[in-house]
């Protein structure tokens, strides 16, 4: 019983939400409240994030979007609405671009220094 009411809850149970996604990082906020999440306004920094997926829904048939968060450990899953698949290209398309351009920003090394060439 509890692993069906598990099931339930993370695939079948949508809750409508506002995200917004910046540089900085990712936040949400629930446009409801909901018995089922502690939380109802929750924002990220890039470097807490682990993963961002798109994902094939077979009970539905469509597209959703899959967040894996470091602290506090937990993957939230983003449905886009009805007849709005554009925006859910372009929502998913900055997920990418700001999580790869975060990664990209923390690798390269800190500590070396532009030296002047005299080749010109």
């Amino acid at each position: 019983m509890a692993l069906l009411l598990l099931w339930i809850t993370k695939t079948q149970i949508f809750v409508h939400s506002k995200i917004l996604i910046s540089e900085k990082g990712i936040s949400f906020k629930l446009k409801s409240t909901s018995f089922l999440y502690r939380r109802n306004e929750f924002f990220s920094g890039w470097e807490n994030v682990t993963s961002v997926t798109e994902m094939f829904d077979n009970h539905n048939g469509g597209y959703f979007y899959q967040i894996e968060f470091k602290d506090p450990d937990f993957v939230a899953n983003f449905s886009p609405l009805k007849n709005h698949e554009t925006e859910a290209d372009r929502f998913f398309s900055e997920l990418q671009y700001y999580q790869e351009s975060y990664n990209i920003a923390h690798q390269l090394p800190i500590s070396r220094k532009l030296n002047p060439s005299n080749g010109f």
